[in-house]
């Protein structure tokens, strides 16, 4: 199965798994009163994650892109 780019172009992966039914339907009605979907969420709280991971458990930090004046 392929999935399709995001919009932007943007590789997408796709997660699939199970949870518990009072949960999903506990997690729907948050989103829904946040104004978000629950892709959003799931989303939002997954780079909250990789952002809070130690380098040297392989989180790949992107360099802050040098300025052109100081470039060599």
């Amino acid at each position: 199965m392929s999935v399709k780019p995001a919009a932007d172009g943007t590789p997408q992966k796709r997660l699939n798994f199970d949870v518990p039914d009072d949960l999903a339907r506990e997690f729907k009605a948050y989103a829904a009163l946040q104004g978000k979907s629950q892709r959003e969420l799931v989303l939002a709280f997954m780079q909250r994650c990789v952002r809070r991971m130690p380098a040297e458990l392989g989180h790949r930090q992107e360099a802050a892109p040098v300025p052109p004046d100081r470039q060599h």
